[in-house]
């Protein structure tokens, strides 16, 4: 069972009921989905949806992974999967995948029905090996707090991990977003 495009398009529109000024950034994600386009495989292009978590520790540092592919540093996160049931569901697969970090080592931000703490928009390079032209991601962040003495293991997706203190990655990546109170 594939991820619910009116899902998609309910998250979508709560987001934007929270962050207005944003709607010209998810006008991509906005003109897909009136176009019925179903964008949650990983292999349907121009673009497909991706989700990750926001994962903040005790001192409100955030998890940031060196992707190989890519040669960034990201927040845990990937492409949906056709089990996946909820974006955010994927995004706590991902990160369970590619930190070893698993739900129970978490409790949300906002709240069990919280939305995305931040939608993004990435233009993602051609992959010849892939076989995946130049598409765009439409990425969902979830916030999640860690509990006291998290173990992080990358797998192979990964080359290094950091903490980064979220205001610092707030002023470049999540413009004027909040956090939520704990």
């Amino acid at each position: 069972m594939t991820i619910a495009l009116e899902q998609i398009g309910n998250t979508v529109r709560g987001y934007l009921d929270r962050y207005p000024s944003e709607s010209t950034i998810l006008v991509p994600v906005l003109d897909t989905l009136a176009k019925g386009f179903d964008f949650t495989s990983r292999r349907r292009f121009p673009a497909h949806v991706t989700a990750g978590i926001v994962l903040l520790d005790d001192q409100d540092r955030v998890l940031q992974v060196k992707h190989t592919v890519l040669g960034r540093w990201l927040t845990p996160g990937g492409h949906c999967e056709p089990e996946d049931k909820s974006l955010v569901g994927a995004a706590l697969r991902e990160l369970a995948e590619e930190c070893g970090v698993g739900v129970e080592d978490l409790e949300p931000v906002g709240g069990e029905e919280a939305l995305p703490l931040h939608i993004a928009v990435h233009t993602i390079p051609a992959h010849e090996g892939r076989r995946e032209p130049l598409h765009h991601h439409f990425d969902f962040r979830f916030a999640y707090r860690t509990l006291p003495g998290l173990a992080v293991t990358l797998n192979d997706e990964s080359t290094q991990l950091r903490w980064l203190p979220y205001a610092e990655l707030a002023a470049i990546d999540f413009a004027d977003h909040d956090l939520p109170v704990r």
